[in-house]
């Protein structure tokens, strides 16, 4: 990631030691047997109909210069996050100038989604999920149990609208 000019976003301690390369890919997930995470709608259709394991996947992935993203998946009991970046390209010649701090506010709302759960904010068996890909409308929504429909609310910024929802339910 830091070779490739992007910042590092976060990982959980009980995840970095799950963590593998898949060969000829640049990316790192903790699981084994999925798409690569340019396919964005199995990994959000498979947390929907079922239960997967927490896992993280974050790197590069994408079909040529033009359409290569960064991406960061983040499955954990009391949140999804499901974000891609578009990389710097000849007709995109900037990375996103806030991915720091994109990445930053991903680590804040795991731990305030935790937070919400204890304080009775969140149901108990439901999990924020928050989708902000490169190709499609921006959404988020909760869902009510693992493998569970999500009632997805469209947004033209998931990350800022659950950071605002956690804001509220907290204070």
């Amino acid at each position: 990631m830091l070779a490739a000019g992007l910042p590092m976003p976060p990982v959980p301690r009980e995840l970095s030691d799950q963590l593998l390369c898949p060969k000829d890919t640049e990316y790192f997930t903790t699981r084994s047997n999925t798409p690569n995470p340019w396919n964005l709608i199995w990994f959000i259709e498979e947390i929907e109909q079922k239960t997967p394991e927490h896992y993280l996947i974050f790197g590069v992935d994408g079909h040529g210069v033009e359409s290569a993203a960064a991406h960061y998946y983040l499955v954990e009991q009391d949140i999804a996050v499901f974000h891609q970046s578009n990389l710097p390209t000849p007709s995109r010649p900037r990375l996103e100038a806030d991915l720091t701090d994109q990445y930053e506010l991903m680590a804040t709302m795991a731990v305030a989604a935790s937070d919400a759960k204890e304080k009775g904010k969140l149901p108990e068996g439901s999990r924020i999920i928050l989708v902000r890909p490169v190709n499609m409308p921006s959404s988020w929504g909760i869902q009510p149990a693992p493998g569970q429909p999500v009632k997805w609310q469209k947004t033209s910024d998931a990350l800022l609208d659950v950071s605002d929802w956690l804001q509220a339910s907290l204070t």
